[in-house]
């Protein structure tokens, strides 16, 4: 079986958006040291918004260049490296707003591309594109939608036509997750497996001119859900979240996850971590030909690096760990 690991390498955005250091780079820098270990590449999907926010405030708060730095240090170590670094819109940093107190995102009607005219909507993917390139010095052709939020298709229909993207990675099958900030309704989605589209990221067309390489999904127990809360407040020091800021509050979100459990993402993040195996175990045994895992680094803690590096290293001979580049 082939599995790409993916990270989102970015910082919160919520009440508070976390630092630099304790979001992205350091545990970042863990999981470059794991994957080194133990021989495979990640994908990262980086917020290149967030770097273009920096930059364009660093003449006003001098400080943030220490960031920058470190930011773009550590990609062009991952590029080194071997890792691909992919294209992420969040483009509700075009409405960001620094300040004594860090970041303050104005995430109304601003989180999702499709909630920009037309024309703001190619301007961000065109600026935000151009600059990741001009770092990593790679073409970019893969894509993840910030908030999985690809849809309605015809929002970026023709962005992926003139700037030649392939690949996407934003679909979770049999997800459906609507909110003040999020609207996505994957629920058709019945396959892990990649598949073609044109029009509709999830109808797959036999002769369609992208890629779809779906976020493997999976339902998650209350029991789970419990497990989850217990144990991060029992050892806090093996489940504390590497980061240091916090998730956009979503009302009766984890009233849910604790009475009905829910349909979510195979992930590396926190205790999702434990399930890793499991889900590999499961998608083999259905003859499974392709897995994508999804985490974000400033969701690491001890308990899922431990769980990443057993998990990778123990199927070191079995898996085929693959960039989602190794597929263009």
């Amino acid at each position: 079986m082939n599995v790409f690991l993916t990270m989102d390498y970015e910082v919160f955005f919520g009440e508070k958006s976390g630092s630099v250091e304790k979001c992205m780079t350091e545990p970042t820098a863990q999981l470059l040291k794991v994957a080194n270990a133990n021989n495979f590449h990640f994908t990262f999907f980086w917020d290149i918004g967030h770097l273009l926010a920096l930059e364009a405030k660093v003449s006003e708060f001098p400080e943030l260049s220490a960031d920058i730095e470190a930011i773009i240090g550590q990609v062009k170590e991952m590029i080194a490296d071997g890792h691909a670094v992919e294209l992420h819109i969040h483009p509700h940093w075009e409405k960001a707003e620094y300040g004594k107190t860090g970041w303050q995102m104005n995430l109304d009607q601003h989180y999702k591309l499709s909630d920009f005219p037309k024309e703001e909507r190619r301007t961000i993917f065109a600026k935000y594109k151009n600059r990741l390139e001009e770092i990593t010095g790679i073409q970019t052709q893969v894509f993840r939608a910030g908030g999985w939020c690809i849809q309605s298709f015809a929002d970026f229909k023709t962005l992926f036509e003139e700037f030649d993207m392939k690949i996407d990675s934003s679909v979770m099958p049999r997800v459906k997750w609507i909110s003040q900030q999020y609207n996505i309704d994957f629920l058709s989605v019945k396959t892990s497996e990649p598949y073609s589209f044109s029009d509709d990221v999830c109808k797959s067309e036999e002769s369609g001119k992208y890629t779809e390489y779906p976020i493997a999904s999976r339902k998650y127990s209350a029991l789970f859900f419990w497990k989850l809360y217990v144990l991060g407040r029992l050892f806090p020091e093996e489940h504390k979240m590497w980061g240091d800021g916090n998730f956009i509050a979503q009302p009766g979100g984890k009233k849910e996850m604790l009475t009905k459990g829910k349909m979510h993402h195979v992930s590396t993040d926190g205790y999702f971590a434990s399930q890793l195996q499991a889900s590999f175990n499961a998608y083999n045994k259905k003859k499974g030909e392709n897995m994508v895992i999804i985490g974000h680094p400033k969701s690491l803690t001890k308990f899922s690096l431990k769980e990443l590096d057993r998990f990778t290293a123990r199927n070191e001979e079995n898996i085929r760990f693959m960039t989602l580049k190794d597929c263009l």
